[in-house]
């Protein structure tokens, strides 16, 4: 019987040109001092952004923009927190997950020193499941935006609740 589910995400958004006091770098669910923000229709963090498409892939639910479209209204400014717990109400009803592993790739800020904090609020929104962080350089190569963008990457392994087994 087939009860696990594997879902990949990605996300990337390029750095904002000017700084507006409305916006701060955003990921994972913290705010991590910047002298940028990420350019995005709701508050730009790829890492719940990734997160979020790989439950979804899990599931069988589409995407976040399925859900979020960046043409609405309603989406704009939206705190990712709040995407993160629309998506984990759908994909909670059927399957549970397992594990999730998150590749962040950026040339700036520094995050090394914010890895712990991400870590503890990923375990938060998603509620203790065991979460793995990789922090990648793109080793000063224009790949995903070169210096000018953060990008997310997120594998996630879900299980089919027992009751939802066919």
């Amino acid at each position: 019987m087939n009860n696990y589910r594997i879902g990949f995400g990605f996300d990337v958004h390029r750095f904002s040109a000017a700084r507006s006091k409305k916006k701060d770098l955003i990921l994972g669910g913290i705010k991590i001092p910047a002298k940028f923000s990420l350019e995005a229709v709701s508050d730009g963090d790829v890492i719940l952004h990734a997160a979020c498409d790989a439950l979804c892939g899990c599931a069988c639910l589409g995407d976040i923009g399925d859900y979020f479209p960046p043409e609405s209204k309603s989406s704009k400014g939206l705190d990712s927190k709040l995407i993160t717990a629309q998506i984990l109400k759908r994909f909670s009803k059927k399957y549970e997950i397992t594990n999730m592993d998150i590749t962040i790739v950026a040339e700036q800020p520094r995050l090394a020193p914010h890895k712990q904090a991400i870590l503890s609020s990923l375990k938060r929104i998603f509620q203790g499941c065991p979460i793995n962080i990789k922090i990648k350089s793109k080793e000063g190569l224009d790949i995903l935006g070169g210096a000018r963008a953060i990008a997310c990457l997120v594998c996630a392994l879900a299980k089919v609740k027992p009751r939802c087994s066919r």
